[in-house]
C-alpha cells in the first residue's frame, strides 16, 4: 500500500482536496444558514464548480491522464438508453419508499423538494446542471476510480463512495430524505460499474434533477 502511495502522490492530493473540500463546507455551515437561501445556494453552486474543476485540471496536468480514466467518454445508444431506464428505476424505488419513510416518522424527499420550489426557477436549473454533473465527476467518476487504484476492487470502491454521497446528503434532506437518496442512487453506482460511462450517469441525475426540481414543484405548489 504504502509503495502505491508513492507511486500515485498526485491521485492521494486529490482524494485529499475532495475529502478537505467536503469537510471545510460542512464547517461553513452555520454560517451558510445565515445567508439567504438563493445566495447560500448559488455559493455551494459556486464552491462545486470550484472543486470539479481543480480535480478535472489535476487529472489531466498532474496526473497525466486521460479523462477517460474517470469515465468521461462518449456516449454510445445503449449508454443513452440505460441512462433513462436506470431514471425511470429510481424514480421509482424514492416513489416507492416515501411512504414508509413517511410511516418512520421521518422526512421524505418531499419535504425537501417543498424548501427548494421556493427558489427562482432559474436556480433550480442551475442545480439541476451542477449537482447532475459536478456529483458525477466528483463522487462517481473521481472517487470511485481513484479509489479503485489503491482497493484494486471496484465494488468496495463504489460502496466507500456511495457511503460518503448518502452522508452528504443528511444535513439538508434529513434521514429519511437521505435514505430514499440513499437507494435510489445506488442505481447510479450500478450504472457507472457496469458500462463505466460517466455522461450516462450525469444524464441519469440530470433526468431526476429536472422532475424534482422542475416538475414536481408544479404539482405541489
Amino acid at each position: 500500500m504504502l509503495q502505491k502511495v508513492r507511486h500515485n502522490i498526485p491521485t492521494v492530493v486529490g482524494l485529499g482536496f475532495l475529502v478537505g473540500a467536503n469537510l471545510f463546507l460542512f464547517s461553513q455551515r452555520s454560517i451558510l444558514r445565515e445567508m439567504p437561501p438563493t445566495q447560500r445556494i448559488l455559493a455551494q453552486l459556486i464552491f462545486a464548480w470550484i472543486v470539479t474543476l481543480f480535480l478535472l485540471v489535476l487529472v489531466v496536468l498532474w496526473e497525466r491522464k486521460p479523462l477517460s480514466s474517470i469515465g468521461i467518454r462518449r456516449m454510445s445508444r445503449k449508454d443513452v438508453l440505460w441512462a433513462v431506464v436506470g431514471f425511470l428505476l429510481g424514480g421509482v424505488i424514492i416513489m416507492g419508499t416515501m411512504p414508509l419513510v413517511q410511516r418512520l416518522g421521518l422526512s421524505s424527499t418531499e419535504n425537501g423538494v417543498r424548501h427548494l420550489m421556493q427558489l427562482p426557477i432559474w436556480l433550480r436549473m442551475a442545480m439541476v446542471l451542477t449537482t447532475g454533473v459536478s456529483e458525477e465527476i466528483l463522487y462517481r467518476g473521481y472517487l470511485i476510480e481513484r479509489l479503485d487504484v489503491f482497493s484494486g476492487r471496484i465494488g468496495l470502491s463504489a460502496s466507500l463512495s456511495w457511503f460518503v454521497f448518502v452522508a452528504l446528503h443528511l444535513p439538508f434532506w434529513g434521514l429519511g430524505g437521505a435514505i430514499q437518496i440513499g437507494l435510489g442512487s445506488i442505481v447510479l453506482y450500478a450504472l457507472y460499474v457496469w458500462r463505466r460511462n460517466l455522461p450516462a450517469c450525469m444524464l441519469m441525475h440530470i433526468l431526476n434533477n429536472a422532475v424534482a426540481l422542475l416538475l414536481v414543484p408544479t404539482f405541489l405548489s
